[in-house]
């Protein structure tokens, strides 16, 4: 899902980001789903399951172990184009805490990311 939603992005980052925000966008499988934050200024672009996020600050955003996610995740594409990181999460489909590993690429101005649960 990652690399097809890189592709979407290189192409228009726009209607990438609306389809990755869209319930029905094709961006959302079971617990998956694509998520986008502003490399710049490290705000959430898209969210496919939790839309609140959209507009607030990642920096400030930390897992319930208190690891700071999406600041770890920037961190790396300052020197990188790609990353992962292993974190915990709340499943969409289970609604527990679980471990979560997820992939992420710098695209342009963003990152774009998708993880998965591993349980």
């Amino acid at each position: 899902m990652l690399e097809r939603a890189v592709v979407t992005m290189q192409a228009d980052s726009g209607k990438a980001i609306a389809a990755f925000n869209d319930l029905n966008g094709g961006y959302i499988e079971d617990d998956l789903y694509v998520f986008v934050v502003g490399l710049g200024d490290g705000k959430f672009r898209a969210h496919g399951v939790s839309p609140r996020l959209v507009g607030t600050d990642g920096y400030a955003l930390t897992d319930p172990d208190g690891k700071p996610i999406i600041r770890q995740m920037l961190d790396t594409l300052k020197d990188k184009d790609r990353g992962e990181l292993d974190y915990v999460w709340r499943n969409p489909v289970t609604r527990n805490v679980e471990n979560k590993h997820t992939l992420f690429r710098k695209v342009g101005d963003y990152l774009v990311g998708v993880g998965f649960y591993t349980r």
